[in-house]
């Protein structure tokens, strides 16, 4: 088979699998925010103390990140990615037997770790394989297989696992699909390395034109990148933080069920969907500067957080499709500054190490709102949480209209 031919095969069999693999992982890692409204109850605990595995979680996913991207520049990333999956599931089997509130924050906090092993190696997988049309709508289908999990795991709960048995079996059923996925994982790179695709970190350039250019830290920060990733820990919080929380939002505020509210909440990943493909379209053809791009998603989301402000109580559809409205614009951020600016650090060898460490910064603020969003809404109630979507809405936008010409002027030098 000729060296095209190979990597061709290669790119359709990564089409494939790394898209399972990110749904796997967020079945194995959202699971726990989709019932937390469900656990809160059944364990009769407060909104911070149901919270707290998540913030853990999030925690050790962050710091794990940059872990995990130096882990897979300098190791086969594919061992990196069947580590992340097998513990996962691990974690998630173990997760139902914990007693109390502080068993299973510690074992969710491992879990973190284990998927912290996931997102950067994929990302070195792909940009070291694919062309730039084929990177960018391989990522807009992981992005949207993890959304399917999410839609996924919204309906199962509430529809079979809360309504007839308990949010247990929301775990050991995310487990068993993981563990098939890891063998698919398995299988297919068999595949792949039998046509000769060799992910090895080469240490030694054998020419002078093969010596990848250094990334100095003032050429880092004189390209934008500090105020890149403080607008990443903004899109974190608003993401998973409203994510997360609108569950136990609705249930507090319109005194729902909480299976109605979560099979209710089943619109937030269906709007993620629907606005990934649009972005997949709309960057592949029209976006130049993705820090740019990022600005206008961050000014919708802002907007959707100011409707909230003042009409949240007026009606709990109306609330759930702006605050789907609202995440799903700051899922078109993650894309464009976690997805796509990694792939810019190729040419100095460091795609896994930097897209680590760019993710990290999504899940500081997603760790940090999950608690403090919980315990805002404990103290002063769910306006003042409002209001706070609203101040970091404004400074995610106003960062990255600062940013956007230093990172157009860094990508752009030979």
């Amino acid at each position: 088979m000729s060296k095209q031919n190979t990597k061709s095969t290669a790119v359709r069999i990564l089409s494939v699998i790394c898209p399972l693999v990110y749904f796997a992982s967020y079945l194995t890692r959202k699971n726990y925010s989709v019932v937390m409204s469900e656990i809160i109850i059944s364990e009769s605990i407060t909104n911070s103390q149901g919270s707290l595995a998540v913030t853990l979680s999030l925690i050790s996913y962050g710091f794990g990140q940059i872990i995990s991207g130096i882990l897979g520049d300098k190791f086969k990333p594919q061992r990196v990615v069947l580590l992340g999956l097998i513990f996962s599931a691990i974690f998630n089997v173990a997760l139902p037997f914990c007693p109390d509130t502080w068993s299973r924050a510690i074992v969710w906090f491992l879990n973190g770790f284990a998927q912290s092993l996931i997102w950067p190696p994929l990302v070195r997988i792909m940009a070291a394989t694919m062309d730039r049309k084929s990177y960018n709508d391989c990522t807009v289908n992981v992005n949207i297989a993890a959304t399917v999990a999410t839609i996924l795991l919204y309906l199962t709960a509430s529809t079979v696992w809360i309504r007839f048995f308990n949010w247990k079996y929301v775990f050991f059923s995310s487990a068993f699909l993981c563990l098939i996925i890891t063998l698919l994982w398995v299988l297919g790179f068999k595949k792949i390395s039998a046509n000769g695709i060799n992910f090895a970190q080469n240490t030694k350039a054998s020419s002078p034109a093969e010596q990848k250019p250094h990334l100095s830290f003032k050429k880092l920060c004189a390209s934008g990148f500090i105020l890149i990733a403080i607008a990443i820990i903004c899109q974190g919080s608003l993401r998973d933080g409203i994510n997360d929380w609108v569950p136990t939002f609705i249930i507090n505020t319109f005194s729902l069920e909480s299976e109605s509210a979560i099979l209710k909440s089943i619109v937030l990943p269906i709007f993620t969907v629907i606005s990934l493909k649009a972005v997949g379209i709309v960057s592949g053809r029209f976006v130049k500067n993705e820090v740019k791009a990022a600005f206008f998603c961050f000014a919708c989301g802002l907007g959707g957080c100011l409707f909230l402000l003042f009409f949240y109580t007026a009606n709990q559809y109306l609330t759930l499709i702006v605050s789907a409205l609202t995440c799903a614009f700051m899922h078109c951020v993650n894309f464009f500054l976690v997805c796509i600016v990694p792939a810019k650090f190729e040419k100095y060898g460091l795609v896994s190490t930097m897209s680590g460490i760019i993710n990290s910064f999504t899940y500081i603020g997603s760790a940090a709102a999950t608690y403090g969003f919980g315990a805002i809404s404990d103290n002063w109630g769910w306006n003042a949480c409002v209001i706070s979507w609203v101040v970091i809405a404004v400074l995610g936008s106003g960062l990255c209209l600062l940013a956007f010409r230093p990172w157009k002027r860094f990508y752009s030098e030979k």
